[in-house]
């Protein structure tokens, strides 16, 4: 089977890919080991993903962002404390005129809405229950084989297919890891104070915690409690009640009562990063390039960034009647992505140390750092810019 591109990887940015490649007239081969197309009775549920401005106008450019906005929680502050220390910073839409920072949704409801219009373009194909298996590649082509048998071929071939990526492994694409010792514990939560537009940060002796207002009404949040392993495993130990109580505590009552509504899971917390974004025929998008600490939830932001750089380049090609497998185009594509993911995690890491030591010298350090973000104008503006994605 014979395509200009192929993608391995079904979730947001593999889809998301595909489609905006193939409303560029691309003929492309999306494979997933599972079928990631299938609708869930409740949508409601797994991840969520603060969207950034950057991103939502890339889902808007294909025509999927007013289905996803429907079930969208819009936010305009972001209000950041340490229970460690007295200081406390909020970063507010109105002060770089805009209307709202961004966008909290379940993840699910992104893959759907991307699904649903990707059955409306008949250029790309969708292999279900494939696993990759081997890559072979050619002067002029780059050929996939999978478990089943299939050979699918193409100019390009596209990595989506996560943190261990087959295709990655396959290239002999070079990784650098770590582990944070971290877990990372996720569900949602009513609160019994309203959140408003207000996503929360707060920074605590055993991690961060992140409260991020959902869709349904004022006092539904997503939690993300990335805790030190030690602890994380001690709590999940304890019962329900019990641990939401270890919740409201942490969080210094200020939500008043929290009671879990969703099922609580957890994943550890490891750092990731390519060493280049591509070898040859072979490019990666997502995951698959970089993983990054969940802190400041950029992690979808990157990957939908990676997918909207390489897409316009390849896009541009097949408009120009060029060959869509340019090495220069590809090591472009890879440097400027590799440019912004170090600079994301360069970003967390220092929030992450700032914020994870109990030395006196660094707590007085980060109230010091708080109250000159707070309060040098320019400064903050271009912070708020970063997290909103619109620099």
């Amino acid at each position: 089977m014979e395509y200009q591109v192929s993608i391995v990887g079904g979730g947001v940015c593999g889809a998301l890919a595909a489609l905006y490649l193939g409303k560029s007239g691309i003929k492309v081969s999306l494979v997933d080991r599972g079928d990631p197309s299938i609708k869930l009775e409740d949508p409601f549920i797994g991840r969520t993903t603060s969207l950034n401005l950057f991103s939502i106008g890339s889902l808007r450019e294909v025509g999927v962002w007013q289905e996803i906005k429907k079930n969208a929680r819009e936010f305009q502050e972001i209000y950041v404390w340490d229970s460690e220390g007295s200081s406390s910073i909020s970063f507010n839409s109105s002060e770089i005129s805009r209307g709202d920072l961004g966008v909290i949704v379940h993840n699910q409801i992104i893959l759907e809405s991307i699904y649903s219009e990707l059955k409306k373009i008949s250029d790309v194909n969708l292999f279900t229950e494939e696993n990759l298996m081997e890559i072979h590649e050619t002067s002029s082509k780059i050929k996939i084989i999978t478990e089943s048998g299939k050979e699918i071929s193409s100019e390009i071939l596209i990595g989506a297919d996560g943190s261990l990526s087959k295709v990655r492994d396959l290239a002999n694409i070079p990784i650098r890891t770590w582990s944070y010792n971290q877990l990372a514990i996720v569900t949602s939560v009513v609160t019994e104070l309203p959140l408003g537009k207000t996503a929360f940060q707060i920074f605590t002796d055993t991690g961060p915690i992140a409260l991020l207002p959902l869709a349904n009404g004022n006092n539904e949040a997503s939690l993300i409690w990335s805790t030190d392993e030690s602890y994380g495993n001690k709590i999940l130990k304890q019962e329900r009640n019990e641990l939401e109580k270890e919740l409201r505590l942490k969080t210094e009552n200020k939500f008043g009562e929290m009671t879990f509504n969703k099922e609580i899971n957890s994943f550890p917390l490891h750092q990731l990063h390519a060493k280049k974004f591509y070898k040859s025929r072979s490019v990666l998008i997502g995951d698959s390039a970089h993983t990054i600490h969940p802190l400041a939830g950029q992690g979808l932001n990157l990957g939908i960034a990676d997918v909207t750089e390489l897409s316009q380049l390849i896009a541009s090609a097949h408009r120009n009647g060029k060959n869509l497998y340019d090495e220069r185009m590809l090591s472009l594509y890879s440097k400027k992505r590799e440019r912004e993911s170090y600079k994301m995690i360069a970003l967390m890491e220092a929030f992450k140390r700032g914020f994870g030591s109990d030395d006196l010298i660094i707590k007085l350090g980060r109230n010091f750092a708080f109250n000159v973000a707070d309060n040098v104008t320019p400064l903050k503006k271009k912070l708020i810019k970063e997290a909103a994605g619109i620099i």
